[in-house]
This record gives C-alpha cells, structure tokens and sequence, in this order.
C-alpha cells in the first residue's frame, strides 16, 4: 500500500470512495443521509478539490485507489472567540467496501495528522455520525476523543414549533432577550 497525493486520473475512484460512503451512511441513518446522483456527488467533488485549503491523500493498493483523506486547514478562531486559537485542519476519510479492517484508515490518518503538521497544525477536528459505531471505535483507539455534540431536529413537520422549547425554557420562554 502507498499513500500519495490524489492526481487528476484519481477522479472517478474519488467518486466511487463518496458514493461507498454516501450509501454506508444513508443505511446508518436514513433520515439524515442519501445517496446523491453521481453526477452531484462528481460536481461536488470538483468543486471541492478546487479549494486551496484541502488537500486529498489516496491509499492504493495494487495500481487500485482503495480509500482517501482529504485535510483542510481551519479558519482560526476570532481573537474574541472563546475557543483556544489553535491552528487545525478538519479530516474527512473514506475506504472503499472490502477494505475496511485492513489497515487502509489507521495509514490515511497518520499521513493526515503528518501532513497537519507539516502545515503547522496543533489540532485534528473531524466529525462523524453518532450512529457509526465502528467509527467512533476507530477514531477512539486513535487517541480521539468527543469535545462537543451536534444536535438536530426536524421542524418541517412539526406540528407546533416552539412548544417543547416553550415548556422547556427555550428561547420562546417569554424572557423578551434577542441576540
């Protein structure tokens, strides 16, 4: 196995990397995830190897691109922020079906975090889907670990917005403060 830099003829096995992870996650969690077109999933893609802070790395095996990782640095933090002004890069991988278990993401996350350095990063964020158990598993026995949560809720079909966050306290509780 070799990790490299992703090149231009790496473009269709990218797609396919988007496409085996859009279908892995839309079946952990359907009401969040989908499996777009390939055509947008290709646009997508496009648009964001394009983008000056990103970088892709690919994993190949054989002359086959079996997994990616793509680092992208980070806005530092507004010096009025609370948040630590620690430079970061943002990770995002993916492996191929089939290649899951073989070590293919413990190689990309090394030469992620190396690359991170080598840009003059202290800090690796990433974010993942609660439901992908054997992520968090894989992320964990990295050294990651949970900082914060991201929550959701879908309100399109909510037949009485505000009444739980009413009842709860939530910004509709009549304290008349607006940010």
């Amino acid at each position: 196995m070799i990790i490299r830099p992703a090149v231009a003829s790496d473009f269709e096995a990218l797609v396919d990397l988007d496409l085996s992870s859009a279908r892995h996650h839309a079946a952990l969690d359907p009401d969040f995830y989908h499996v777009p077109p390939r055509a947008a999933v290709a646009a997508f893609l496009e648009r964001r190897l394009a983008d000056p802070d990103r970088e892709a790395l690919v994993a190949e095996v054989d002359g086959e691109v079996v997994g990616m990782v793509d680092v992208t640095a980070q806005e530092s933090p507004d010096p009025g922020s609370i948040i630590r002004p620690i430079p970061s890069v943002d990770i995002g991988i993916s492996v191929a079906d089939g290649w899951r278990g073989k070590g293919i993401g413990h190689a990309l996350m090394a030469a992620a975090e190396a690359r991170a350095r080598e840009r003059g990063a202290g800090m690796v964020v990433l974010d993942m889907s609660a439901e992908n158990r054997d992520a968090l598993r894989f992320y964990r026995g990295l050294g990651y670990r949970e900082f914060g949560l991201f929550l959701r809720r879908e309100i399109l079909s909510d037949p009485e917005p505000g009444r739980r966050a009413r009842r709860a306290g939530g910004p509709s509780s009549g304290t008349g403060r607006r940010l």
